[in-house]
C-alpha cells in the first residue's frame, strides 16, 4: 500500500468514529496474517459496525479491549522522530507502517501496530441512527 492509501483510510476510520457516541473495541482476529481490530456500541451486541484490518502485522502492543476516546483522532499514522524511536526499539523491519490507537482513559496511545496495510470495512454506517 502507498502512504496515500494508508492516509485515506485513516482518514475514512476517524471520520466514521467521529459520528460515534461511543464504541467498544477488541481484537477479532489476530494471527501472522491479520490483525482485526472490531469495534461495536455494545459488547452484548454480537454484530460489529466496524472492522479495521492491519494486514500482515510486524509488531503489536496492545490492551485486550479498548473504548473510544472521542476527544482525539482514534487511530494515527506514526512518523518522523516517534517513528525512528519505535523502529529502533522494537526492531520495525522496513516495508511496515506504523500505528497508535488512542483508547479512553490513556493519556498516551495504548496501542501500537506495524503492519503492511491497513484497511477498514464499514459494516454499520449509522449505529446510533444519527444520520
Amino acid at each position: 500500500m502507498s502512504i496515500e492509501e494508508i492516509k485515506n483510510e485513516i482518514f475514512k476510520i476517524n471520520k466514521y468514529l467521529e459520528k460515534c457516541l461511543w464504541m467498544d473495541f477488541e481484537f477479532a482476529l489476530m494471527n501472522a496474517g491479520n490483525i482485526v481490530a472490531a469495534g461495536r456500541i455494545d459488547t452484548s451486541i454480537n454484530e460489529f459496525a466496524i472492522n479495521i484490518d492491519f494486514g500482515r502485522p510486524f509488531y503489536i502492543s496492545t490492551l485486550l479491549t479498548w473504548q473510544l476516546d472521542d476527544s482525539r483522532p482514534f487511530i494515527e499514522f506514526v512518523t518522523g522522530d516517534e517513528e525512528r524511536t519505535i523502529i529502533d526499539k522494537y526492531k520495525v523491519e522496513r516495508g511496515n507502517y506504523i500505528f497508535k490507537i488512542n483508547a479512553e482513559d490513556f493519556e498516551t496511545s495504548p496501542i501500537l501496530i506495524a503492519s503492511h496495510t491497513l484497511t477498514c470495512e464499514i459494516v454499520d454506517d449509522s449505529p446510533f441512527c444519527l444520520e
